[in-house]
C-alpha cells in the first residue's frame, strides 16, 4: 500500500504557510468590493494567560469628531457649517436619555404629539422608519409598534413589502410570495422602475402571488380592518384577491400614468390577504398596508446594507406622491452600521454621503419632522481585545452634528444602549440579547431596546403635555 504520510505533511505545511501569510495582511485591506477581516491564527496559543474581555474606555462621543482642518478642502465648508449648527450640542449627560431637539423652532415633536392626541377622533398617525439590518425582520420596531399601539391605538403592522429577504424571520406577520422580480436601491439593477418609498420596486411575472397572514405573537398583529395595495400601471391590469380564505374576486386596476395609486379593501377582522396577478402587463407593485381605520403605525423601511447614501436614489416627486397617500407624521433615519470599522479613515467620506442624504430627505418629505437615530454599539477584535469599534463614537458625533446643521431631531442610540461595551454585554447575557457578531440584536434584545424607545417616546409626550399652555 502506498504511503501518503509525506503528502499529508506537505499539504499541512502548505496550509499553515497560507494561513500565516493571511494573518500578516493588514486590517481593513480591500479586495475589490470586499473588506478583508484581520486573521490571527496564533491568538489562542500566543498567550495562555490572556485576560478576560475588557471594555475599552472611551471619551464622550462628541470628542472624537474629526477636526475641520484635517478634512479635504472640498469638505471644510460643510464641516464648518455643521460645527456652527443652529444650537450647541446638548449636555453629554443627556446623551441617550432624551430626544435632542435641534429644530430651528425647538418644537420638533409638537405636531407629532398633536397628531397622537387626535387618534381618539379617528386620526391615523404614521412613522416612516428608514433603517438597515439592525431593524430588519421588525426586530426592535415590532415591540416598539405593538407597545405604543397598546397606549395610542391601532391594529396591524402597517406597510409591508411584496418580497423580503427575512420573511421567515419575522414574528409580526407570515409572508409568502413567488413569481416576482425585485429591484432595490442597494443592488445594481440596470434598468428598473421608480423605487418606492421603502427603497424597492416589484414587477410581477404572470401568475405572481403574495400572501400576508396574521401572527399572534404580538397583541396587535392578529387582525386588521383595511388592506391597501400600492402600485403603478401603464394599462388596466387585473388582480385577483382573497381575504380570510374567501372565494375571492377579480378586479381591474385603473391605469396610474406614472403616479402611485392604491387599491383599498375594507373588511372588519381581516387576518389573511392574498393577491394574484394573472396578466400583469405594465404593473409595478410597491407594497401593502395592513391596518385599521385609525391608530398608530411604524412602517419599517429597513434595507440590508443601506449606509444611507442609496436613499438618494428615491425620486422626490414620486416619494411625495406616496406621502400624499400615507401622510407620515415623523420620518426616522437610522443608518451607519455598515460604515463602522476599527479605523477612523471612513468618517470623512461618510460625513459627505450623509450630508447629501439628509438634504435629499428634506426634498422627499418637505416640512416633516425628521429624527436621526445614531448608529448603535458594535464590537470587534482590536488585537486580542474585544471592544467597541473606534468608528462608533466618531460616527455618532458626526451624525449629531449633521442633525444640528439640518435642524433635525437626534437620538444617541450608542449611549442609550449603554455606551462602550454595551453590545458585548448584550451578547453575553442569558438569554442572549445580541448575536455573537456583536452587531445585531436578537429578537429578545430587540424587545429590550424597543421598550427603551417606548419609554423615551412616552417621556417626551409627558414633557410636551406639561409644557402646553392651560386651556
Amino acid at each position: 500500500m502506498k504511503n501518503y504520510l509525506s503528502q499529508v505533511l506537505y499539504l499541512s505545511m502548505l496550509v499553515l504557510l497560507l494561513l500565516t501569510g493571511l494573518s500578516l495582511v493588514p486590517e481593513n485591506t480591500m479586495l475589490g468590493d470586499f473588506q478583508l477581516r484581520k486573521m490571527d491564527i496564533f491568538a489562542d496559543i500566543r498567550d495562555q494567560d490572556t485576560p478576560p474581555v475588557q471594555v475599552q474606555e472611551m471619551p464622550p462621543p462628541d470628542s472624537l469628531f474629526v477636526p475641520v482642518d484635517t478634512l479635504p478642502s472640498a469638505l471644510q465648508d460643510t464641516a464648518e457649517a455643521t460645527l456652527q449648527g443652529p444650537f450647541p450640542p446638548k449636555d453629554s449627560a443627556d446623551f441617550g436619555r432624551i430626544l435632542e431637539d435641534y429644530t430651528f423652532e425647538q418644537n420638533g415633536l409638537d405636531r407629532f404629539f398633536e397628531a397622537i392626541d387626535s387618534i381618539r377622533h379617528g386620526r391615523t398617525v404614521r412613522i416612516a422608519w428608514y433603517g438597515d439590518s439592525f431593524v430588519e425582520g421588525d426586530i426592535l420596531i415590532g415591540d416598539l409598534r405593538d407597545s405604543l399601539q397598546s397606549v395610542w391605538g391601532g391594529n396591524g403592522v402597517g406597510f409591508v413589502p411584496i418580497t423580503s429577504e427575512v420573511a421567515r424571520f419575522k414574528r409580526t406577520i407570515t409572508h409568502n410570495f413567488n413569481g416576482w422580480d425585485t429591484y432595490s436601491i442597494v443592488k445594481k439593477n440596470g434598468e428598473h422602475p421608480a423605487y418606492g418609498i421603502n427603497g424597492y420596486a416589484y414587477r410581477p411575472r404572470a401568475g405572481a402571488r403574495v400572501q400576508y397572514d396574521a401572527q399572534s405573537y404580538f397583541n396587535h398583529t392578529r387582525q386588521w380592518s383595511k388592506v391597501r395595495l400600492f402600485y403603478t400601471d401603464t394599462a388596466r391590469s387585473s388582480v385577483f384577491f382573497r381575504l380570510n380564505g374567501s372565494p375571492g374576486e377579480l378586479r381591474q386596476l385603473p391605469a396610474s400614468y406614472g403616479r402611485i395609486r392604491e387599491l383599498e379593501l375594507d373588511q372588519p377582522g381581516v387576518s389573511s390577504a392574498e393577491f394574484q396577478f394573472p396578466e400583469p402587463g405594465g404593473l409595478v407593485l410597491y407594497g401593502a398596508a395592513l391596518e385599521d381605520n385609525y391608530g398608530f403605525y411604524i412602517d419599517n423601511f429597513s434595507v440590508r446594507g443601506n449606509s444611507g447614501g442609496p436613499l438618494k436614489l428615491l425620486h422626490p416627486d414620486f416619494i411625495r406622491g406616496f406621502d400624499a397617500l400615507q401622510h407620515y407624521d415623523l420620518v426616522v433615519i437610522q443608518v451607519g452600521l455598515n460604515a463602522v470599522t476599527n479605523s477612523l479613515n471612513n468618517i470623512r467620506w461618510y460625513e459627505a454621503e450623509l450630508d447629501r442624504t439628509f438634504a435629499h430627505l428634506r426634498k422627499c418629505f418637505p416640512g416633516k419632522p425628521i429624527l436621526v437615530v445614531s448608529v448603535g454599539d458594535r464590537a470587534g477584535k482590536n488585537g486580542l481585545e474585544l471592544a467597541t469599534m473606534r468608528g462608533v463614537p466618531a460616527i455618532v458625533s458626526m451624525q449629531r452634528d449633521l442633525a444640528r446643521k439640518y435642524g433635525f431631531l437626534f437620538y444617541d442610540l450608542f449611549w442609550g444602549m449603554g455606551g462602550p461595551g454595551a453590545m458585548i454585554e448584550l451578547a453575553n447575557h442569558k438569554p442572549m440579547l445580541a448575536n455573537k457578531d456583536y452587531t445585531h440584536l436578537t429578537h429578545e434584545g430587540g424587545r429590550v431596546i424597543g421598550h427603551m424607545f417606548v419609554r423615551l417616546f412616552l417621556d417626551e409626550q409627558a414633557k410636551w403635555r406639561a409644557g402646553k399652555p392651560a386651556m
